[in-house]
Formats: C-alpha cells, structure tokens, sequence
C-alpha cells in the first residue's frame, strides 16, 4: 500500500505544485491590495482603491477558488483513470485488495489537500510578516486573542467539516464505483454524477433525520453533553443540525449526527472496497 500511495504521490506532486504556485500568486495579489488600501486609509484618502486594483482583488479571489476547485477535481480524476481508462488494468492487478487501493487513494487525496491548504496559511502568515513590519506584532495579538477566543469552536468546525469533506469523496469514490458494476450485462457508465448527487441526499437525510431523533450535543470546550432544550437560549437552533454556534463563538455538535456521517463514511468505504475487489469488470 505505501508503495502504491508512493506511486500516487509521484504521479500528482507536478500538479499540485502548480496549483499551490498559482495561489500563492494569487495570495500575494491580495495581501498587497489590502496593504495598499490600508496605507491610503493612513494618509486619509479614505476608500481610494482604483478600479484595476478592485478588480485584481476579485480575480485573485476567484483563481484561488478555481485553484482549489480544479484540484478536487483532478484528485477524484484520478480514480476515474482507474476506472475508465486502461491504466485500470495494471491497478487491479496489483497484489492489493479493494480497500487498500481506495485507502491509498483517499490518503493521498487528504494530504494534497492538507498540503494545499497549510502551504496557503503559512504563505500568507509569513508574507504579512514581511509586509506589513511593525505593526505585524499587533496583527499577532489580534489573532492570539481570536484563537483564543474561538478555540474549541474552531476545534468543533474542523471536525465537522473534515469528516464531511471525507464522507463526500467516498461518496463520490463509490458513486464511480458503482457506475462500473453491470447491471444485467449493462453498465451505468457516466451516470455517476447522478448517482452521487442521489447519495449524498439520501445521506444528508438520514444524518438530519438521527440528529432530529436523538439531539444531544457535545461541548469540546466543557466536555458536557447537552439535549436540544437546554441549548434554548441559542438563536435559530433546529433539532436536525449536525452543529450548532451560540454566544461567545460557542459551538455545539450532535453526538449522534456525527457518529451516523462516520457510520456512512465506513459503509461507504467498505462497499466501494468490495465493489473495486469483487464486482467491476474492466
């Protein structure tokens, strides 16, 4: 398996450098737009950004979105090729089972993107550094204070996310997966997207469903479990949400709305594991 990640790696890190290089370009456009823009204010020229400027500001933003978005693309591309292409066949051959092929694949998927987005904040950390000299001592203290603040709320995002980000793409592993499987001699082929839209619906469903059926929130900043009804003096706080934020940047996650988004990740995995081991046929 670690030779197979190795190879995955090799394949890839061309790429994906070029992605990271484009927006750290594009990071750089913005920082020097909002440094140019706070040097006015200094001088008092008030809101005296130029339409050129304005306009770079936007396109950069949109290159970073495009980075990131292009990047997804070519790491579930990658297992398309497996599939759909001929490099499929020396793949499949590989004295490896279904599940270590696509653990290998979501490993790699993980740290590109782990990659990506570290290379992203340390760049910008650095280059604020660099920029903005004196008054960089302030900016740390601002955001000591921030982390401080928002600590186990953040903590609480991350998790969430992380473990949505995973669960999409086996999702979308499996929906490819399963576009391969012949159904009375016929495949479903380029459906898969559809497949995966269905999916991902009926998963969403199902972990609004258990987190309606069973509302106790986690605290990771207490470690306290509470039901739906002490969270009361929360704003908007519907029973079905995975997490949940209060006053103070607190934030609230749904034990059981949590553990049924790793329960589908698992069975997702292990399905789509089978499926690439036992039932496609190349």
């Amino acid at each position: 398996m670690r030779k197979y990640m190795k190879y995955e790696i090799k394949g890839s890190y061309k790429f994906i450098l070029g992605i990271i290089a484009i927006v750290l370009i594009a990071s750089t456009i913005i920082q020097l737009n909002i440094s140019r823009q706070i040097k006015f204010e200094m001088m008092g020229s008030g809101n005296d950004i130029t339409g050129f400027g304005a306009f770079m500001l936007v396109i950069s933003m949109l290159v970073i979105f495009g980075a990131f978005l292009t990047a997804f693309f070519q790491i579930i591309g990658s297992f398309r090729k497996e599939l759909y292409e001929d490099r499929g066949y020396l793949t499949f051959t590989l004295p490896l089972t279904g599940n270590k092929i696509l653990g290998a694949k979501l490993v790699v998927a993980i740290i590109w993107f782990t990659t990506l987005g570290v290379s992203i904040v340390l760049y910008n950390l650095l280059f604020a550094m660099i920029l903005y000299g004196p008054q960089w001592a302030e900016v740390m203290n601002f955001i000591k204070e921030a982390i401080r603040m928002i600590n186990s709320s953040f903590l609480s995002v991350a998790i969430v996310s992380g473990l949505s980000a995973i669960m999409t793409l086996i999702l979308i592993y499996f929906s490819m997966a399963l576009s391969r499987v012949s159904v009375r001699n016929k495949k479903i082929g380029g459906l898969w997207f559809i497949i995966f839209i269905i999916l991902s619906s009926l998963s969403s469903y199902l972990m609004y469903s258990v987190s309606e059926a069973i509302p106790y929130f986690l605290s990771l900043d207490s470690f306290k479990i509470f039901h739906s009804y002490e969270l009361n003096f929360l704003s908007n706080v519907t029973m079905g949400q995975v997490i949940v934020f209060g006053n103070n940047f607190d934030a609230y996650i749904n034990i059981f709305g949590v553990l049924s988004l790793i329960v589908i990740s698992i069975g997702a995995f292990l399905t789509t594991g089978y499926l690439i081991e036992k039932k496609i046929d190349l």
